[in-house]
């Protein structure tokens, strides 16, 4: 079960990078008691049918627990075994092309946004396991090489 109480949440962000930290602002006023109310009701659903009906009645709550319990909540969604899942995220983020009309109207494009945000948070680390230093070496260096054989075609000037 997703368990969005305080001391948890505390602990589970103390234990995240920086740049994941920097893409969850803490929630309202209400975040603390939105998620202790999401964590009681999710006690119990097993099936992922049960589990978008619970998200489905109850939108208004995850919209107040604030983009770090949603992201945990998604996080321990995607972790389940049942072969729907993409099939449920597609629905909780409305990419099933309803526009906004379906069961997750209200909170869709919320939980599409917090996935974008650590998206973006991440995209520099991956960037950066990418490409290192030996790399940049490296197309540099092809690049000096071309520029230095066109300018030989074009006899000495580019």
């Amino acid at each position: 079960m997703a368990d969005l109480r305080k001391d948890t949440m505390e602990a589970w962000f103390e234990r995240l990078p920086d740049d994941v930290r920097s893409a969850l602002p803490d929630g309202t006023a209400g975040a603390e008691a939105a998620g202790l109310a999401v964590t009681e009701g999710l006690k119990g659903l097993k099936t992922p049918e049960e589990i978008l009906s619970y998200v489905a009645v109850n939108q208004d709550s995850f919209m107040d627990m604030g983009r770090a319990r949603r992201v945990r909540f998604l996080a321990w969604l995607a972790k389940r075994t049942y072969p729907e899942k993409i099939g449920v995220l597609d629905v909780l983020t409305d990419e099933g092309g309803d526009g906004g009309q379906g069961v997750m109207g209200k909170v869709a494009p919320v939980f599409l946004e917090d996935i974008r945000a650590i998206v973006e948070a991440l995209g520099p680390r991956a960037a950066r396991g990418i490409v290192d230093a030996d790399t940049i070496a490296a197309v540099a260096g092809a690049g000096y090489e071309l520029a230095s054989e066109l300018e030989m075609r074009q006899g000495g000037a580019l």
